[in-house]
């Protein structure tokens, strides 16, 4: 296997972080999200990664270079967001009532705006359509409502809220890439609605309803032209569905199962290190080393599509901080094992966001470590499908396949 000279980046110094707030083990990367394209006279893009600890921090993409720091939220930061057609415009809610939406050309970070929904509301999701007209609130339930609420960007003004389609909390929100009026919620009561946001009428508004008889933890549209939405649930399945005909088109329910034992014939593709001091290397180096085989996951992160391949990815991680990405085959139905990511995170790997323009990754963990995967090093190893349709593991020859990568690493909190 060619070797690569893996790099470390310091730890960035935030501005005003004279308390101790911004530490490692004060606050752990929830979430991450990046600009749709850079802000005019730049070339390079920006990252927002969302702490427990109530802030909001914000990266060069191809760097991890610290640019901003946002405070302001007096509760757990449970989104974050860039606008599409002025991505300097970045909105972030909280279970302190509020999505507020700071202008990052602006010096002294003061919000823009500020949205509050019904007295008691604590945001869990956030999103904002394609055109940036409508910003979407997804509530903690509140008896007797789990409310969907959507504002007017431009005025700050509710147009609608939809308080009866969950009867449990909502766990995310998300817009339509190209069709600003259409809206998928999900929520821990199992249900997936789909929503034309134009219809102030509740019934009117419900197009379709998809029943994953589970507990819905991350949801995403995905393929070429975005009309298929997967779902990942809290019991670790994977979720596909045609949302016009509220079809399940997909169902992966056994990925965790597999043991290290059974997937040791699985050689990951790509294993990419960076350097660490003794003391770390000393704690992390036998779980590493016994966690190293494609196949065997504690838990699932996230999936994302990979338009210029045009594929939906899966990505699954273990709690000592590997990650492993599976191509997701759904007429087949298996998963094909891509490359395997270690040493990067110590922990469990909470949040992803794939990069297309720079074919990167971006990881954020409970470490509070935020880790870049790019391009960089030609690894080449034979990979196997892996059959989730029955209790034995198919081992179907596949081609080998290339891929590059390298790690760069930031300590945001």
């Amino acid at each position: 296997m060619p070797k690569h000279k893996p790099e470390r980046k310091p730890k960035p110094q935030a501005e005003d972080d004279s308390s101790g707030a911004g530490t490692t083990n004060a606050a752990y990367i929830s979430d991450i999200a990046g600009q749709a394209r850079s802000d005019p006279g730049t070339e390079d893009s920006l990252l927002a990664a969302m702490g427990s600890n109530n802030s909001v921090q914000v990266y060069q993409a191809t760097t991890l270079a610290l640019r901003h720091r946002l405070e302001g939220h007096t509760d757990i930061v449970s989104g974050v967001k860039f606008a599409h057609t002025n991505p300097s415009m970045l909105y972030s809610s909280s279970l302190d009532g509020t999505i507020r939406c700071c202008d990052l050309r602006v010096s002294n970070k003061k919000p823009a705006l500020i949205l509050k929904g019904y007295e008691g509301d604590q945001f869990t999701s956030l999103d904002v359509n394609c055109d940036d007209t409508v910003v979407c609130g997804g509530c903690q339930k509140r008896m007797p409502d789990t409310n969907v609420t959507l504002w007017d960007s431009r005025t700050g003004q509710m147009v609608h809220t939809y308080p009866d389609s969950h009867s449990d909390d909502i766990t995310q929100v998300k817009f339509h890439p190209s069709i600003p009026h259409r809206l998928a919620s999900g929520s821990t009561d199992g249900l997936i609605s789909i929503f034309d946001v134009r219809q102030s009428d509740e019934d009117d508004a419900v197009e379709n309803v998809l029943n994953t008889e589970s507990s819905v933890s991350r949801i995403g549209w995905y393929g070429p032209n975005s009309d298929k939405l997967y779902c990942v649930t809290h019991v670790e399945t994977l979720q596909l569905w045609d949302t016009d005909e509220a079809d399940q088109i997909g169902n992966f329910e056994d990925i965790k199962d597999y043991s290290p034992k059974e997937m040791d014939h699985h050689v990951p593709v790509a294993t990419v290190k960076h350097m660490k001091d003794k003391e770390v290397a000393m704690e992390t180096d036998d779980v590493t080393r016994k966690s190293s085989t494609l196949g065997a996951v504690d838990y699932l992160v996230d999936c994302f599509w990979d338009a210029q391949q045009k594929k939906l990815l899966l990505a699954g991680g273990l709690h000592s901080g590997r990650l492993n990405v599976y191509k997701v085959k759904r007429k087949k139905k298996t998963l094909k094992p891509l490359y395997s990511l270690g040493d990067g995170h110590l922990s469990t790997i909470r949040c992803l966001h794939w990069q297309d323009k720079t074919e990167s990754l971006v990881t954020g963990a409970e470490d509070g470590l935020l880790c870049l995967w790019k391009p960089g090093v030609d690894l080449e190893k034979e990979t196997k499908d892996l059959s989730l349709t029955s209790p034995g593991v198919s081992r179907k020859a596949s081609s080998s396949v290339r891929t590059r990568l390298r790690l760069h690493t930031k300590k945001p909190y």
